[in-house]
């Protein structure tokens, strides 16, 4: 799915969609060297009012879609939130200017090896020496109904695990080996598997990563 196409999906449906991923605020205060922190692509605003009220104060939030910024205003008025509308392609911020970046379901919407090499490449940029970047996503799973959508759209994608969805959206769920030569220029904290409900109310196997830049 071109960029633009995704851009229009999220518009379509920022309206009613909800995210179940945990943000575990622990891993933040043990590892996070100051107190500047993005979340990338931000969506409806959940873990920035999170982090908000538990005294993260200059979080700022980025995301393409701008019904989605729109939503995380009218959800949150009185947080006084950061947002910056992206191109969805690069990160709109000077090179070391957070501490740490969070990529919560991010991925999953970048189906493309080159897509989230890039994503990556883009936070090492902007991260300061030793910043944290957190990670929660999708795993493949290998129940009979997701092996088949994965091996049904292999042929289309050249890639097992990439799939669309009936309503239009192309995802991605991941493989752990993937997920560390994606991650190969931090130093590994924690890796957590668990199950998530996934926005269209499924359940799957996803895992959480915190690493430090080197």
């Amino acid at each position: 799915m071109e960029l633009q196409s995704r851009k229009e999906y999220w518009n379509r449906v920022a309206g009613e969609k909800v995210f179940h991923h945990p943000l575990q605020l622990a891993w933040l205060d043990s590892h996070l060297a100051g107190r500047d922190v993005l979340d990338c692509g931000c969506g409806y605003g959940r873990l920035l009012a999170e982090l908000a009220h538990h005294g993260y104060c200059t979080t700022v939030g980025t995301d393409f879609s701008g019904q989605m910024l729109s939503r995380c205003h009218t959800l949150y008025p009185g947080l006084n939130l950061r947002l910056v509308q992206s191109d969805g392609k690069t990160l709109p911020f000077r090179g070391r200017s957070f501490d740490g970046v969070l990529l919560f379901s991010v991925l999953t919407c970048m189906p493309t090896d080159g897509e989230q090499q890039a994503l990556l490449a883009e936070v090492q940029r902007i991260l300061r020496p030793g910043g944290l970047v957190y990670i929660s996503d999708l795993l493949l799973n290998t129940d009979p109904r997701n092996v088949h959508r994965y091996r049904q759209f292999v042929g289309e994608f050249g890639l097992y695990g990439v799939f669309r969805l009936p309503e239009g959206v192309v995802v991605r769920h991941h493989d752990e080996q993937w997920i560390r030569s994606l991650t190969a220029a931090f130093d590994l904290i924690q890796y957590e598997p668990f199950i998530v409900t996934t926005m269209n109310g499924n359940r799957s196997a996803a895992f959480q990563y915190s690493g430090r830049l080197r």
